[in-house]
């Protein structure tokens, strides 16, 4: 894959290439027998480093696309931690450590390829009204503590991923919009094999629905192994020719084995399945749970 100048915007680099999103961060840092929180990693200087070395492994991969380690550091999350009062040193310290990571990467190899830094923002934790107690002006007030520490330390977009509830996506997209208007949106929402959320939002609604929010690019992340979300991925791109989407399915599913959670797709298997994915023209892949720099090469070839 050529490689895109180190001065190229989001959305025109989206239009030279599939770009390549990186892969999951909680899963990795399981592996390294760290059990907290990854948002919780933020403070400590020793725990950083471990995440600056998993950024840097999807980068020496060929990722595009560096997440901040930031997807519970929103305040309703942190305060089940009791972080709550460091919200920003958390977030601003994520986005930090994937600079530092950036730069250690050229540093060995030379390289000034663009990178893009996407401020990563999940979910609450809890559900919005009328389902549960939280009103979408709370969710959008939440959400905007967040993002705009994450947009005033270097984010070039904002991905809001794994959401299970669209009205939870809006929130977070009109956060995005009052406090960071100039940085592209991207949303992916988690469904199950039926192409439906938790809340009963459809793949093929949700499209028109997010795009119309302000979305840039909208897909589908989590929740399915590569081989299940290929439904969903047809879906999607037959309700609108043109969108621009985005796919990051788990590295298949969960099992246990020797007493530790692993997921049964290899990088090789998860590549050959994800290849099915380019007839609908993907504008950006990557992976979540269970995935490793090692899955990222693979794709890379597939998608070459």
């Amino acid at each position: 894959m050529f490689e895109l100048n180190k001065n190229i915007s989001f959305l025109d680099a989206l239009a030279k290439r599939i770009l390549i999103g990186d892969g999951a961060m909680g899963t990795m840092l399981q592996s390294m027998g760290i059990e907290v929180a990854p948002d919780q990693l933020n403070i400590d200087r020793q725990n950083i480093d471990k995440v600056i070395e998993i950024h840097q492994g999807y980068l020496e991969a060929g990722s595009d696309i560096i997440q901040t380690n930031t997807f519970g550091s929103n305040p309703v999350k942190l305060k089940s931690y009791g972080l709550q009062q460091d919200l920003e040193e958390i977030n601003k310290n994520a986005a930090a450590s994937v600079k530092e990571a950036i730069a250690r990467y050229r540093s060995k190899t030379g390289n000034s390829r663009r990178v893009f830094i996407a401020a990563d923002i999940g979910p609450l934790g809890q559900l919005l009204e009328p389902s549960g107690t939280i009103s979408k002006q709370q969710a959008t007030d939440y959400f905007s503590q967040q993002i705009e520490v994450l947009a005033r330390e270097g984010a070039d977009i904002i991905l809001i991923e794994t959401v299970m509830d669209i009205n939870e996506a809006f929130a977070a997209i009109e956060a995005a919009r009052q406090v960071a208007a100039d940085l592209p949106i991207l949303c992916t929402l988690t469904f199950g094999k039926n192409g439906v959320t938790m809340m009963g939002n459809k793949a093929e609604d949700a499209v028109k629905q997010l795009q119309e929010a302000g979305v840039s690019v909208v897909g589908a992340n989590c929740s399915l192994g590569s081989v299940s979300m290929l439904d969903v991925v047809r879906k999607m791109r037959e309700s609108d020719k043109d969108a621009k989407l985005i796919f990051q399915p788990n590295a298949g599913l969960p099992v246990l084995k020797d007493g530790q959670t692993i997921y049964n797709e290899s990088a090789a298997e998860m590549a050959e399945n994800i290849s099915k994915y380019l007839q609908y023209s993907p504008s950006i892949i990557g992976a979540c749970c269970g995935s490793t720099p090692q899955h990222i090469r693979e794709i890379i070839k597939a998608v070459s």
